[in-house]
């Protein structure tokens, strides 16, 4: 079967088409006609033409831009254009066709036969062209049919490859359809979220995903597959264990020939332990930013709260060198001195205490306490707080306890002051009651001291109860601030609490109305020490007396060796009253001469001083045969300087400011006086 060539006619007047066709018409063309350009365009898609004949001079769409969009066309880009027109000659105009994609001119009145030549010769090329891609395509065919096995046998092989690269990787691999379905997943994927691969195709995959998640990864993927652009994500996906995993997902687009997507190729990166690596940092920035906000408050807080008894310790001292000055006002200033030189000691106290138990340094002394004897003593110290605000104190045993038990009595008497100090302190009005119990564990020794603490102060607001226990920080508010303090009492009261096996909570508070306080140790009742029901009849509070040590050391030669002029004087102040003979050394070389030379009973030796330092010069005693005791006394007051002393050769060593009772008793021990009351 003949199939004819198809020749494109466009002409806008008719006469000149049905001329045309006179010349042109025969069994071997199939002439198409068109009477405009736009027409002509219409047609264009639907035929495969040889050759067009176009006229140049047309209403609308002239043949210069009917040719121009003609060419435009993929399927006529080379199909030759042979401009008709009567009117120009002119080589501008001629010119003008050829840029237009035309590759011949006819000018009318044409020739019949130049016509006819023309054509016929497009058209041969047309059909001889056809003919070689027909050719072409049944070589290729029979080329491929040939190759068709090899390829199958390749892609096999390759296919295999693919699969073992993929699943060597230790990544989830997954390849979808330009839509999104999926249709290959790696053996890692299989594994690691426990779906199988049919479970797994089409959009199985998304039972994988958190729900969250899923909806802004397949927001993020339409968008990607409408522009074509590669994309990363992170999302969480649930693992074979049912853990919700962070997991980094990319994507990329995979391209054919003519850069249309042809699949998507994606990975899956378990990134769960970086992300909370990341998180991790982020809090620690968050608490470090934190924690230095609260201790730069926290200095300007301490630096208001030392600085107030500073200032009345030199205040009053100034005044004390006034002349005017009666004796009953010496007499007020220097209790006002002493007072507020002791709420400086207890300040510094907590600031190295706190120190020691957030670096894991504090120490415990353990051994046996009297119950009615630690308490009773408490309720004495405390007391004086009490009246001082018009407040009554009661303390009472609320069950049977251990007449005695095992703890460090002083780090529970230090966290009981904290405790019931801060009640008295925030309350104006009534009085604070605390009620001790006993709570024995499955063994019968073991138990725990349950205290509860209970006052009718200003209470604390909800919002202020989670930071109460932070160290650097504290309830700031006008109605806490007028109380003063460091803030530390708390936090310091419960970190020693737990280092003790305890807690220190509160209970309940309400605004305006108090607040419960618990005090839990854990504890040791000692085997047949009895037990104690009533607190006011279980101990002679008259038993509880000042000693009076004045005669104690009587005859006993003491060796002061301090740098500090008002330090040597104060020491041999408190010696010399309770009768000893004293001798001062200004520095460590004075003070080895003299240990020497003289007969001292023990030597009460400082640390840091010019020329030759405490260590040293009892180091340099100790190996020139010195055996009487000596005692440091020294600013110093954490651990490692303690057993620094220690290791250098003294028996013990004492913190300053020292008391006139810690210092007299101390000397005593070492050198075997009797303790006169």
């Amino acid at each position: 079967m003949n199939v004819k060539t198809n020749i494109l006619l466009v002409d806008d007047r008719e006469a000149n088409l049905t001329a045309l066709e006179a010349v042109l018409g025969n069994s071997r063309y199939n002439l198409v006609k068109a009477r405009s350009g736009a027409e002509a365009l219409a047609l264009a898609p639907s035929y495969s033409f040889a050759v067009i004949l176009l006229d140049v001079h047309m209403p609308v769409m002239d043949g210069f831009e009917t040719a121009a969009r003609l060419r435009a066309m993929h399927e006529h880009v080379g199909t030759p254009i042979i401009f008709v027109t009567a009117i120009n000659k002119d080589d501008a105009f001629v010119n003008l066709g050829y840029q237009a994609g035309a590759v011949d001119y006819l000018f009318k009145p044409f020739d019949d036969n130049i016509l006819r030549s023309k054509v016929a010769i497009f058209a041969d090329l047309f059909e001889k062209g056809k003919k070689i891609e027909e050719q072409a395509q049944l070589i290729k065919f029979t080329a491929n049919q040939e190759r068709h096995l090899r390829l199958i046998q390749l892609e096999n092989e390759i296919l295999k490859r693919y699969q073992s690269v993929a699943d060597s990787i230790p990544h989830s691999i997954w390849r979808s359809k330009p839509d999104g379905t999926m249709d290959y997943f790696n053996k890692v994927w299989i594994e690691y979220t426990g779906l199988t691969e049919y479970q797994s195709m089409g959009v199985g995959w998304q039972l994988a995903f958190h729900d969250d998640d899923l909806r802004s990864f397949l927001k993020l993927w339409m968008e990607k597959i409408s522009n074509g652009e590669d994309f990363q994500v992170e999302c969480r996906i649930r693992n074979a264990a049912g853990e919700m995993r962070w997991n980094v997902v990319h994507a990329i687009a995979e391209r054919g020939a003519g850069g249309e997507i042809v699949a998507w190729l994606g990975t899956c990166t378990d990134i769960s332990t970086r992300k909370e690596a990341e998180e991790l940092l982020i809090r620690a920035q968050k608490q470090a930013d934190a924690a230095n906000s609260a201790k730069t408050n926290f200095l300007a807080n301490m630096s208001h709260e030392i600085r107030t008894p500073l200032n009345s310790i030199l205040g009053f001292s100034e005044l004390m060198l006034c002349p005017d000055q009666s004796e009953e006002d010496r007499w007020q200033h220097l209790h006002t001195i002493l007072k507020n030189g002791r709420t400086l000691v207890k300040i510094i106290d907590e600031i190295l205490d706190i120190s020691k138990v957030e670096t894991g340094h504090i120490e415990m002394d353990i051994s046996e306490m009297d119950v009615c004897h630690f308490f009773a003593q408490l309720k004495a110290l405390l007391e004086v707080q009490a009246r001082e605000r018009g407040l009554g104190l009661r303390f009472d045993f609320s069950t049977p306890l251990p007449a005695k038990i095992v703890s460090d009595s002083t780090r529970l008497h230090q966290i009981l002051v904290n405790i019931i100090g801060n009640s008295i302190k925030f309350t104006e009005k009534g009085q604070v009651e605390m009620d001790v119990s006993w709570r024995a564990g499955e063994n019968p020794s073991e138990g725990t001291l349950h205290c509860q603490i209970v006052d009718s102060g200003i209470g604390i607001d909800k919002e202020d109860m989670q930071k109460l226990f932070q160290p650097f920080a504290q309830v700031d508010s006008s109605r806490t601030r007028k109380f003063g303090g460091t803030g530390l009492g708390l936090a310091l009261s419960r970190r020693l609490a737990k280092a003790l096996g305890g807690d220190v909570y509160i209970k309940e508070s309400v605004k305006d109305q108090g607040s419960v306080f618990i005090v839990e140790i854990k504890t040791n009742s000692v085997p047949n020490s009895g037990v104690v029901t009533n607190f006011e009849k279980s101990y002679d509070h008259g038993a509880i007396s000042s000693k009076n040590y004045n005669g104690q050391l009587k005859n006993i030669n003491v060796l002061v060796v301090d740098d500090s002029v008002d330090n040597r004087n104060l020491i041999t102040h408190f010696l010399k009253a309770a009768g000893a003979t004293v001798d001062c050394a200004a520095d460590g070389v004075e003070g080895v001469k003299k240990a020497l030379e003289k007969d001292f009973q023990i030597v009460l030796m400082d640390i840091q001083m010019p020329i030759l330092d405490g260590y040293k010069a009892t180091t340099e005693l100790r190996q020139k045969g010195y055996a009487k005791p000596i005692v440091a006394l020294t600013a110093h007051a954490i651990k490692q300087e303690r057993l620094n002393s220690i290791a250098a050769g003294c028996d013990d060593h004492l913190t300053k400011p020292i008391d006139r009772k810690t210092l007299i008793e101390s000397v005593t021990k070492y050198v075997g006086a009797s303790v006169v009351h």
